[in-house]
């Protein structure tokens, strides 16, 4: 393995590590909530409380991937939150819960995305229709 490669690995396990205690310590924050804060959460951003549970267990770093995702995309992510907020919203939870965050985060890096997101992404029939 090279020095380069070692290095890509490294970083890598690091920022799984990251999120995992993240999302980890995000859901035990939530658990220690009152159960109406939570539902209110849940209801001030349009899901509902299941949804909501599970996107902070998994949507570590989603945003961040989504909107690099809506970039490779030529998506203007600005404008479609302002123009369509349900639909961003929809996209949005989607991307928090995809399992293959890890796939989509190395694909975005070597600049790839676009062209093998049909294979992992559940956004890109919208991102190809909006690109």
């Amino acid at each position: 393995m090279t020095g380069s490669t070692a290095r890509e690995v490294f970083h890598r396990v690091a920022e799984k590590w990251q999120d995992f205690r993240s999302a980890r310590s995000a859901l035990a924050e939530l658990d220690g909530c009152d159960p109406s804060v939570v539902a209110e959460l849940a209801r001030d951003t349009g899901v509902d409380i299941a949804d909501f549970r599970d996107i902070v267990g998994k949507g570590v770093g989603a945003d961040r991937l989504m909107l690099r995702m809506m970039q490779a995309y030529g998506i203007d992510a600005a404008k479609l939150e302002r123009d369509a907020p349900a639909f961003f919203r929809d996209v949005a939870v989607s991307c928090s819960k995809c399992g293959d965050k890890a796939r989509c985060r190395r694909e975005l890096d070597s600049g790839t995305a676009h062209e093998h997101a049909a294979e992992f992404c559940p956004n890109q029939p919208s991102f190809a229709a909006m690109g």
